[in-house]
């Protein structure tokens, strides 16, 4: 079936859709923490925020999953470390999305106000974050990543703290619907020192589970699935699950063209760029 959308309606998803991708993927976000609060304020007004951040979460999906295979061809993600960070994330991911949709909507923007503060913060200090990763830390496990370009990364990595920092960054996944690369980018380049280009293609493998995780618990509770644990979801405007599945589908896919697009201009294009 069609989706039955106006058709300024899909011209709006569809440009936000590219215009989250493009950024997100350059910076190491899923992109979530744009498209939130426009869609809640000037498309899905209506609409109960767990289906808004669902449709933000295919997003980070498409997002996250277009660039890990831009990043791969690149060969410069770091997947000993994803998979500590993914084993982590995924169940926190999971708890955030089920204290989404049965949180009261007037407690939920309130806090996810804070989250948008906090992404704006991560955004304004990144190209502080990028100078200070350069040098490498002297303590954890080494790692050696040769780039398809013939550039090389040697660098260690603190394995117990990359699994300390995981399970925070797929509760906000889960829970806000914005990804979790707003804690795993600052980290990674802070205080496991990881290179910053490895960092953002490494943080993208964990978005990519940790958003497919919450995505389908959303299908679950929107068709019942969820009742019996008393997992539900409340929504006074009776959104059904045609209502969001077609927005996110339509999201997820322009997104991906975009990431595309980040994922190029991700080595040519410094963060000051990008917030300018």
């Amino acid at each position: 079936m069609l989706p039955e959308l106006p058709a300024d309606q899909l011209v709006k998803l569809a440009l936000l859709g590219f215009s989250v991708g493009t950024v997100g993927a350059m910076v190491g976000v899923g992109g979530g923490f744009l498209l939130v609060p426009a869609l809640a304020l000037f498309i899905f007004n209506d609409m109960h925020h767990s289906y808004i951040t669902s449709i933000s979460l295919a997003a980070v999906l498409g997002n996250a999953l277009s660039a890990s295979i831009g990043y791969r061809q690149r060969r410069i993600q770091d997947f000993r470390t994803a998979g500590i960070l993914i084993t982590m994330a995924v169940p926190a991911a999971a708890v955030g999305k089920v204290l989404n949709i049965t949180v009261d909507p007037k407690a939920f923007y309130p806090v996810f106000g804070g989250a948008l503060i906090a992404g704006a913060v991560y955004l304004l200090a990144r190209t502080l974050l990028e100078k200070g990763s350069q040098e490498p830390a002297a303590k954890g496990r080494s790692r050696h990543i040769v780039e398809r370009s013939g550039r090389t990364y040697d660098y260690r990595v603190n394995e117990p703290i990359a699994a300390s920092f995981a399970p925070p960054a797929g509760f906000v996944a889960g829970f806000f619907g914005i990804g979790g690369g707003i804690v795993n980018v600052p980290v990674m380049l802070t205080v496991l020192r990881m290179p910053a280009n490895v960092a953002v293609a490494t943080s993208q493998l964990e978005l990519v589970c940790a958003a497919a995780t919450a995505l389908a618990l959303q299908f679950l509770a929107t068709s019942g699935s969820l009742t019996m644990l008393g997992i539900s979801i409340p929504d006074p405007a009776g959104c059904t699950m045609e209502s969001w599945e077609w927005p996110a589908v339509i999201v997820a896919a322009s997104t991906m063209v975009g990431a595309q697009l980040g994922v190029r201009l991700a080595p040519k294009v410094g963060a000051r760029f990008v917030l300018g």
